[in-house]
């Protein structure tokens, strides 16, 4: 029995907390579409008129679900949890969903193949908006070069893993 003065328990919105999930994952998803597949009449490097209404510069340092999701990313991938893989004008693009049912609340955008352009970090909080991790300092420019290590070894120990018969196919 609780004390009278005990605060409320806080009572967890299921439906409202799957809602913010789905809108923060489909989000990043057309992100990704929209950087692999650019405007063809818009000069190299250009964003499209969403992704740029979309993002917000934030500097690595003053985001932990940035570092959360630069961190938990490539453990995803390598250990067969699905992410996306899209092909076309600009390159690949991947982008990864932290856990469903986890207590993150993330999903990361990265160009890849170029690695060049804007890494975004959605989360549910900033609803229909997202992070851009900017290269303005040596601390961002040192994660966004381990977050590429760790992908592309990621990559390699999830073919690796198919191989053997661990993981199923792509």
């Amino acid at each position: 029995m609780l004390p009278e003065d005990a605060p409320e328990p806080v009572v967890v919105d299921d439906d409202r907390w799957r809602a913010a999930e789905q809108r923060r994952r489909k989000l990043a998803e057309r992100l990704a579409w929209e950087l692999a597949h650019p405007d063809p009449d818009a000069p190299p490097g250009a964003l499209s008129d969403f992704v740029a209404a979309t993002a917000l510069r934030v500097r690595w340092a003053s985001s932990i679900e940035a570092r959360t999701a630069f961190d938990q990313a490539p453990h995803l991938i390598a250990f067969g949890e699905k992410f996306g893989r899209l092909q076309g004008r600009g390159g690949v693009i991947l982008y990864v969903h932290c856990l469903e049912d986890s207590l993150d609340e993330w999903s990361l955008v990265v160009p890849y193949e170029p690695f060049t352009g804007p890494v975004l970090v959605c989360v549910d909080d900033l609803e229909d908006h997202c992070m851009w991790i900017s290269e303005d300092d040596p601390q961002t420019q040192k994660a966004l070069s381990d977050l590429r290590t760790g992908i592309e070894l990621a990559l390699t120990t999830r073919a690796e893993l198919i191989v053997k018969g661990s993981l199923p196919p792509d």
